[in-house]
Order: structure tokens, then C-alpha cells, then sequence
């Protein structure tokens, strides 16, 4: 392929692209609990750390069986409330809710949709979780491959430990912030 001279006037300084939004939030999660509270502050650290995209990622019910939560809300019901939790919480950043394991409607592993996730949507990528969900996704084999591509946002809750983390989280500190 052939290259093609062009030419700059004098003095010219390309804009920096770091200064425009960039990078997604997945925000993998079942919902039950997620509240005003735990939205507010998300929304508050993607605008402060300049994140072009929000996506809410619901787990569908199989997926959180297999998880360990056996009593889970229809999957349907879930995501209506996230919807209206949205609507009364607006936002600057752009929010998403992405309905892949409802149209699968069964299992989904995580490294799986972690890879539709990324796919779908540009980087750089970073995951909200609860600590719960993250000492979970740290249990996974897949865990640490992952670790290296995205950054978790982990929801601590206050008078949170060290302690109560995953050894591999422990291990990868540099690669999580903690949300309160």
C-alpha cells in the first residue's frame, strides 16, 4: 500500500484523544439489590473518570443458579426495575441495558460474556461488581486472563476488609478500585 504525503499548516497540534470520553462500564450484576444508592455512585465515578458508556449487563436466572443464588427474580421482572431505576436517575454518560442472556435464556459463563462484551462495545473496559460477585469471578479459572484486559470496579461495603477478598484479588490489587 502506497503512502500519502499530506500536509499540516504550520504549528499544528492534534488534538489529545484522552481528553474526549472513552471506555465502557459493564455493570454485571443480578440486580435484586442494586438500588438509587449504588447507582448514584457509579454514575458519579464514570463521570469523574471521563467513561463514554455505561452497560448494565443482567444475569439471567440460570446463570446466578449456577452461581450459588438460587432464589433469583424472573429475569424480566429484573430488568423493568433497572429500567425505571435509570428513568429516575438521568445521566450525562450514556446507558445502556444489554439483553444477551435474555435472549439466551440459559447459562452463560462469564469468560463468555465477558468476550460478547468486548466485542460489542470499545475499550478501555472496566467491570463494576459487588464484592460477593468479584470473590466469585475471582474463583473462576478464567479470572486471570481477564484481570490483565479489564479494570474491576468493586462496590465495598463499608467496614469492608482485605480480609474478605479472594486470594486473587488480593494478589492483583493494581488492577481494582473499590466503589463506596
Amino acid at each position: 500500500m502506497a503512502r500519502q504525503a499530506s500536509s499540516v499548516p504550520f504549528g499544528y497540534v492534534p488534538e489529545d484523544e484522552r481528553k474526549d470520553k472513552r471506555g465502557t462500564v459493564w455493570v454485571y450484576d443480578s440486580f435484586e439489590t442494586f438500588g438509587e444508592q449504588q447507582l448514584a455512585a457509579l454514575i458519579h465515578m464514570a463521570e469523574e473518570k471521563t467513561v463514554a458508556r455505561l452497560v448494565f449487563y443482567p444475569l439471567h436466572e440460570e446463570t446466578l443458579k449456577r452461581m450459588g443464588d438460587r432464589e433469583a427474580a424472573p429475569y424480566f421482572r429484573r430488568v423493568e426495575e433497572l429500567e425505571a431505576l435509570l428513568e429516575r436517575l438521568p445521566s450525562e454518560t450514556e446507558t445502556v441495558i444489554d439483553r444477551f442472556e435474555g435472549k439466551r435464556k440459559k447459562y452463560t459463563p462469564a469468560d463468555t460474556a465477558f468476550r460478547y462484551l468486548a466485542d460489542k462495545y470499545s475499550g478501555p473496559h472496566f467491570i463494576w461488581v459487588t464484592l460477593d460477585m468479584a470473590n466469585k469471578l475471582a474463583s473462576f479459572d478464567s479470572f486471570e486472563p481477564w484481570i490483565k484486559k479489564v479494570r474491576l470496579w468493586i462496590d465495598m461495603p463499608a467496614g469492608a476488609s482485605s480480609s474478605e477478598l479472594h486470594p486473587r484479588l488480593q494478589t492483583t490489587d493494581h488492577r481494582w478500585d473499590a466503589v463506596q
